[in-house]
């Protein structure tokens, strides 16, 4: 009677060392289809490498016209009633001009542009832009322009 006692004990030992490589072999494997499938998280910056002191620096006409069209897009108003009161240089550290989205990778590189205001005297939003303008982004809306 011990014998089958023993026997199953011995049993219960031996199936218990085959599964715990098991799990760590399973745990390993999960942890990196994890790692490979969730990629790196970027650090919440603001993405912004460097600024000049803030200015009214001059910007083409084709960036000056993107940007209140855009701005007429978004609020509804006409381009002739929308005015630029800031530009400032810009360096972002992203081709997303350092404003990440879930849903877009963004390189991480420096790209040179522009910070950007426009008003129509009760709101003001603020656009970012890379230097030709072919890039533009709504940073953010304000009230009392």
């Amino acid at each position: 009677m011990e014998d089958i006692n023993n026997r199953g004990s011995a049993t219960k030992t031996i199936e218990t060392k085959l599964i715990q490589p098991r799990l760590i072999i399973q745990a390993l494997a999960f942890t990196g289809i994890l790692y490979f499938c969730m990629g790196q998280t970027p650090p919440k910056t603001t993405g912004v490498i460097s600024s000049s002191v803030e200015t009214m620096a001059p910007i083409s006409p084709l960036v000056r016209n993107s940007v209140l069209r855009h701005a007429s897009q978004q609020s509804g108003l006409p381009t002739s009633a929308l005015h630029i009161v800031h530009v400032q240089p810009q360096t972002w550290a992203d081709n997303c001009l350092g404003l990440s989205n879930p849903e877009v990778l963004c390189t991480q590189m420096s790209v040179s542009g522009w910070q950007i205001a426009v008003t129509n005297g009760q709101q003001r939003w603020l656009y970012r832009t890379n230097k030709s303008g072919s890039a533009i982004k709504m940073e953010r809306v304000m009230g009392n322009g």
